[in-house]
C-alpha cells in the first residue's frame, strides 16, 4: 500500500509542477485554449483536473504520514480517502466555483459590445487603425479600432462600436451615428 500511496503523491505533484511551468511558458507565448463541458454534463463537473490532482495529491500525502506514524492499515486508508475527499470538496467549492462565477459573468460577448460608446485613444489613421476605449459592467477595456468607412477619427473623440469582426472594432462617430439614426426614423 505504501508504493501506491508514494505513487500518487509523486503523481499529484508532478502534474502539479509541469501544470505551473506549462501555463506560464503558454502565458509567455500567447498560447491557449479549453475545452468546456461545463452545463453539458453537470455529474461530471466534479472531475475536473484541478479536483483529481488535489484529491490523489492529499491521498497520497496523507497515506504516506499514516505509514510513517505506524496507523493501522484501514485506519489509514480511511483517514486518506476523507482527507483527499474533503480538501477536493473545499478546492471545489470555493476556488473552482467561484472562478467560473467570475469568468462568465465579466467577460463580454461581441453582442454585448455592438453599439456602446468608446472614446479614441490613439488615433485611427485614414484606412488604418488606432485604439478605443470602453466600459462594460464596471471593466474597462481597450481593443484596436477602425472607422466604418475608413475614415480618421481623432484621438479622443466619442465614437460607437458598430460591429466586430477578426477582434477589430468598427467604429462610426457619435455624429455620424445621430445621422444615421435620423435617415432611419425617416422610412
Amino acid at each position: 500500500m505504501e508504493n501506491i500511496y508514494k505513487i500518487l503523491f509523486t503523481v499529484g505533484l508532478a502534474y502539479t509542477a509541469i501544470t505551473t511551468i506549462l501555463g506560464a511558458a503558454f502565458d509567455v507565448f500567447d498560447i491557449g485554449g479549453d475545452i468546456d463541458l461545463d452545463g453539458d454534463l453537470p455529474l461530471l463537473n466534479i472531475f475536473k483536473p484541478i479536483n483529481i490532482v488535489s484529491f490523489i495529491t492529499v491521498f497520497g500525502g496523507v497515506g504516506l504520514i499514516g505509514i510513517k506514524n505506524e496507523l493501522n492499515q484501514a485506519i489509514n486508508f480511511c483517514i486518506a480517502l476523507g482527507s483527499g475527499l474533503i480538501v477536493s470538496f473545499l478546492i471545489n467549492r470555493f476556488i473552482v466555483i467561484p472562478l467560473q462565477k467570475a469568468e462568465n459573468t465579466s467577460a463580454p460577448t461581441n453582442e454585448d459590445l455592438i453599439g456602446l460608446k468608446a472614446t479614441v485613444i490613439t488615433t485611427i489613421f485614414e484606412n488604418g487603425f488606432g485604439t478605443i476605449s470602453y466600459s462594460f459592467k464596471g471593466n474597462k477595456y481597450t481593443s484596436p479600432a477602425k472607422h466604418l468607412e475608413g475614415k480618421e477619427v481623432k484621438k479622443g473623440e466619442k465614437v460607437r462600436i458598430w460591429e466586430i469582426r477578426d477582434k477589430v472594432f468598427y467604429v462610426l462617430t457619435l455624429n455620424e451615428t445621430s445621422e444615421i439614426k435620423k435617415f432611419l426614423n425617416m422610412k
